[in-house]
């Protein structure tokens, strides 16, 4: 029986030498606010999912409770699996032993747990509130163990539900994935990792066995993944934080954008010398929307005080273009993941069913049966029917015909709500073919398993979707008399009751300043800005005319068996054209500058660039290594600071899509990085940590050197640019002063020319549990870990190395 710790629960009103804190404050006008001042009571939130029946009436205390407790702290390990797993093995053989049977403020507090639905235990919670962790001794030291991994990126801090959409999509290592609506970025990197599924050891076998392959031709791989990811957001500074998020991974098949959702360009991906342009189908699409995320409200107190049901009516029409652009993109017998952190039928099962009718049916898109998946997973199916719709003034519609009833308030109704918004499968019978199974779909509730509230669809595409029915404008919704049928509006460009969506946006226009992007969700992580944002993010989106995606009826996609033989390409049978008249120079250069700045362009360098001779050459890069995706970031395409490796279908995509206005914001990983040298015979392109995984496994043995104590690693973190070659006055010197020694790799340094080289430390038992690969600089005289601060002050501790 584990030993049980107390501990005592120090004043908070004290410093830590006992003396009365000093108020901070007390110079401002006013209260300071904060979370733990809002109440989380909302009379109206209560009142609409106890009334909607959303939640069955013997859940209801349990899930109202839930919802009022704060939301445990969460995480995964991430990485390769291996890695992911030798890593929580440390959580499991140091860390978690000394949080048992600890009891805080005389409540017994439990150690973090793995969440059983979650692949290999590699998902965990702790259901400790953040003043326990934050004065708690031992779960002090825990918090900072959690915040330098994630600062390494071995851990993730992500929402329990927010992991769930992505172990659905069934990726593969080839597959092509799209993730329209990214930021922050934690699926993302899920997604990213699936991609790298099984890569290490392919890279391995790669560089030790023999082959065939050609490492001046494109397509040429090196045991590399062929899948990508495409990662967009709508919101310029949030894309970036995306690529903070994702960065950690070093993935040469990740692509960054910054479109708006609901007119992504589809990306040509032929060469310049085909006569017929080919765009990019994707096999996998995440569509983590916009919501007004009222199943965040135990972690985002801002839904107490903000939520109305009107919210949701501001976002249902985009989320149904977000999901029928991205079904458009899809390739035939490829997944979309449809998800929100909203509980609310109007942004989830009225979406679904919306997109699907205006698709063409369940013969072009079903709902994936996914009961069967994560059967640790405590679920509830989605709603068949029968939900009702609440206005502002708190008045329920069970239908659309309802809001029309009252003569003198319909148009004012119509203009919020619409008939896409009811349910439509409500009176067919299970046995109508035509039904769509909206229970299927999967709810999380916070009460089944101490999570946030989350929906989630997968979807199938079963066929080519050549016609979309267009979105009913709000003003044909209200007929003149109950017999008028609804009146064509003029000013939209609709032909007949179809439209026919592109295939392709060929040419993109800058987009319309007085068009906002859809919001982020408020249930997902927020920009560290100082300038101030609405807790909520909400988009008035009550114009009488409603947003069409785009119409180009002469781009018809066809596909072409024999036109090539790659999966993930379709050929249309004509060219799309602008619509957009062309905005008039102004000469003037008076015109104020709008948006976020332009991007440096994505330059690839020849395989037989001079540079990368240079490199090849000081080390000894196999000759199997993939050599023509190197590129530079500058219009000039020269090496001037930084050399970024991808992958050949990121390249292929940059090369082909340059000049049309898609906005690339990230694409590759830093390979090498240019460093001051004494010598003009040392190579100035050093190895970046970033690059360190990619270009190690076929470096030549001449700059490896070789070490297996955890002795010299420690030398290596604590002493910057440690002598080479000391003597015995030297060594005595040392242990004088308790500096470790490199007597180990001492000789292998010092028969090394200068410059950059890898240190591989092997794993041993009694010393290192998995191998690990570090960069190292030899200098005239020294030797240093070229390694950022944050990893090299956490490596001081034991169980950090």
């Amino acid at each position: 029986m584990p030993r049980t710790k107390t501990f005592k629960k120090k004043n908070p009103n004290r410093n830590k030498s006992g003396n009365p804190k000093r108020d901070r404050d007390s110079h401002r006008p006013g209260e300071r606010g904060n979370y733990a001042s809002i109440p989380s009571e909302n009379a109206l939130y209560e009142r609409f999912y106890k009334e909607s029946a959303v939640v069955p009436d013997e859940e209801w205390d349990d899930f109202w409770g839930a919802l009022k407790r704060t939301l445990p702290t969460t995480f995964r390990f991430t990485g390769s699996r291996g890695h992911a797993l030798s890593t929580l093995k440390a959580l499991q053989d140091i860390h978690v032993p000394h949080l048992q049977g600890i009891v805080w403020d005389g409540q017994q507090v439990d150690p973090p747990k793995a969440f059983p639905w979650y692949p290999d235990n590699l998902a965990w919670g702790l259901a400790v509130g953040k003043s326990t962790i934050r004065r708690c001794p031992p779960f002090k030291k825990f918090q900072n163990y959690l915040v330098a991994e994630t600062t390494v990126g071995n851990i993730s801090r992500q929402e329990a539900v927010s992991m769930i959409p992505p172990l659905l999509m069934d990726i593969e290592s080839h597959h092509t994935v799209l993730d329209m609506c990214a930021a922050p970025g934690s699926k993302t990197a899920q997604l990213v990792e699936m991609i790298h599924s099984g890569e290490e050891a392919a890279v391995v076998n790669a560089a030790a066995g023999p082959g065939e392959e050609n490492p001046t031709k494109d397509g040429e791989r090196g045991g590399r993944a062929l899948g990508l990811v495409i990662a967009n957001d709508a919101d310029y500074k949030r894309s970036h934080m995306l690529i903070h998020q994702t960065k950690r991974l070093n993935s040469p098949n990740l692509i960054v954008t910054n479109h708006d959702a609901t007119m992504y360009p589809s990306l040509i991906i032929s060469g310049p010398d085909e006569t017929t342009k080919q765009y990019i189908k994707f096999d996998r699409i995440l569509a983590d929307v916009p919501c007004t995320g009222d199943g965040t409200a135990r972690k985002n107190h801002s839904v107490w005080k903000d939520w109305n049901p009107h919210n949701a009516f501001n976002l249902h029409n985009i989320q149904i273009r977000i999901l029928i652009r991205g079904l458009q993109m899809l390739k035939v017998g490829g997944r979309l993941v449809y998800s929100t952190c909203s509980m609310n039928p109007i942004e989830n099962e009225a979406v679904v069913q919306a997109a699907i009718d205006r698709c063409g049916g369940l013969g072009k898109v079903e709902i994936v049966d996914v009961s069967d998946r994560l059967p640790e997973l405590q679920r509830r199916p989605g709603i068949k029917g029968g939900w009702k719709v609440m206005d502002k003034d708190q008045t329920w519609y069970s239908n659309f015909d309802e809001v029309l009833k009252n003569e003198e308030e319909k148009k004012n109704r119509a203009t919020r709500i619409t008939r896409s918004m009811f349910p439509t499968e409500t009176e067919k019978s299970d046995e109508d073919p035509s039904r769509i199974p909206l229970e299927r779909c999967i709810r999380v509730y916070p009460h089944l398993q101490d999570t946030g509230g989350f929906f989630i669809t997968v979807l199938e595409k079963k066929e080519e979707i050549r016609h979309i029915k267009p979105e009913e404008p709000k003003e044909k919704q209200i007929p003149a008399n109950a017999n008028a049928q609804p009146q064509r509006n003029t000013s939209d460009d609709v032909q007949s009751e179809t439209v026919t969506l592109p295939a392709a946006v060929d040419v993109l226009e800058p987009e319309s300043k007085s068009t906002p992007p859809p919001p982020s969700s408020p249930g997902k992580r927020k920009l560290d800005s100082p300038a101030p944002a609405p807790a909520v993010k909400k988009l008035k989106v009550e114009s009488s005319e409603p947003t069409l995606i785009p119409d180009a009826s002469s781009a018809d996609p066809t596909i072409i068996p024999d036109a090539t033989t790659d999966p993930t390409i379709i050929t249309p049978t004509s060219e799309p054209t602008s619509t957009e008249t062309p905005k008039p120079f102004d000469f003037r250069g008076k015109t104020k500058k709008s948006g976020p700045p332009p991007e440096e362009p994505f330059k690839f360098l020849p395989h037989d660039h001079p540079v990368l001779q240079l490199i090849y050459n000081f080390y000894g890069l196999s000759p199997r290594f993939p050599r023509t995706c190197f590129m530079v970031r500058n219009a000039e395409a020269l090496p001037v600071r930084a050399i970024y490796f991808t992958s050949h279908l990121a390249k292929r995509i940059l090369e082909a899509n340059e000049g049309r206005g898609v906005k690339f914001v990230h694409c590759g990983v830093k390979a090498f990085m240019k460093q001051d040298v004494q010598s003009p015979e040392v190579c100035p392109w050093r190895i970046q940590s970033e690059g360190l995984s990619i270009v190690a496994p076929w470096i030549g043995p001449d700059r490896i050197v070789h070490a297996t104590k955890k002795e010299t690693v420690h030398a290596l973190l604590k002493e910057l640019f440690p002598k080479v070659g000391n003597t015995e006055e030297d060594k005595v010197a040392m242990e004088i002063d308790g500096r470790k020694s490199i007597d180990e790799i001492e000789h292998q340094v010092r028969d090394l020319g200068m410059g950059c080289c890898i240190l591989k430390v092997w794993r041993t038992e009694g010393e290192f549990d998995e191998d690990m690969i570090l960069p190292l600089w030899k200098s005239r005289h020294s030797c240093n870990l070229m390694l950022p601060k944050d990893e090299r002050k956490y490596g001081d501790a034991t169980e950090a190395v």
